[in-house]
């Protein structure tokens, strides 16, 4: 057997607990960067358009709020640009890899300093991201548009995931 092969069955042996968590927080991980997507997938799309409105981000803000920048960052990213993939919006995927990843990043970075000014902050890169992207993208006269949509879908995010937290904090948190 190769040297790094053996090294890391002995540390596996003697950091059992270690390696547990560390699966457990991977396979939270990929459920809640599932659970992005599909929120992502149940959308509302504008006609003439390749824009939609979703729920994704509600549930992007509610893992950041609990679970910080690196749940937030990771399963954001991943899970929305896992959408876009699967909805047939291959273009937008990195640019939703990096946004949304940016914004559930700050959301749980800023988290401590207040919720809203949290969600605040991870919505001005939301809006500033695909506003500008869709500006790019389509021309500048889509970006309008796109900008009421992301103030309406961050909006209705933030509101969901102020609601939603206190809930989840009690039942699942602080049992």
């Amino acid at each position: 057997p190769r040297l790094d092969s053996v090294y890391k069955r002995k540390n596996r042996r003697r950091n059992n607990g270690m390696d547990k968590n560390i699966a457990k927080r991977v396979a939270l991980g990929a459920i809640l960067a599932a659970t992005v997507t599909l929120s992502t997938m149940l959308h509302v799309p504008l006609p003439g358009l390749r824009i939609y409105f979703n729920l994704g981000e509600g549930v992007i803000y509610i893992i950041a709020l609990l679970l910080g920048a690196r749940f937030g960052g990771l399963c954001g990213g991943i899970g929305a640009g896992l959408a876009d993939m699967l909805l047939g919006y291959p273009l937008w995927a990195p640019l939703t890899l990096v946004i949304k990843g940016t914004e559930g990043y700050i959301v749980g970075r800023l988290a401590p300093r207040g919720r809203i000014i949290a969600m605040a902050a991870g919505a001005a890169v939301m809006i500033a991201g695909y506003t500008t992207s869709a500006g790019i993208l389509y021309g500048w006269k889509v970006a309008p548009v796109e900008f009421m949509t992301d103030i309406a879908q961050t909006g209705i995010g933030a509101a969901f995931a102020l609601i939603m937290v206190p809930i989840l904090e009690k039942r699942i948190i602080n049992r």
